[in-house]
């Protein structure tokens, strides 16, 4: 494993891996490679496991670190608990 990857919740990837199944758009709040704070949606392509890492890849092509992901929908991920939401309330 990557030292500096945490291996995410179980239920957690439970979570990703029902929105992955039913191929349902998820609002995602995440940390990009440069720890910038980002915001989208997307459909979840794939989960895969890369160099001992765990990213998901959306229908996008665009490629996530699962220990970067903050928050899916109104799921906050276990390790980003007390974390602030940014999503907007419109």
């Amino acid at each position: 494993m990557s030292p500096d990857y945490k291996p995410i919740d179980c239920n957690f990837y439970d979570e990703l891996e029902a929105a992955a199944t039913l191929r349902r758009r998820v609002e995602l709040q995440y940390f990009n490679d440069l720890r910038e704070l980002c915001l989208g949606s997307g459909i979840i392509d794939t989960l895969f496991i890369r160099d001992k890492v765990e990213y998901m890849r959306l229908k996008s092509g665009e490629e996530i670190r699962l220990d970067h992901l903050i928050r899916i929908d109104d799921k906050q991920a276990p390790g980003y608990s007390g974390y602030p939401d940014f999503s907007c309330g419109c």
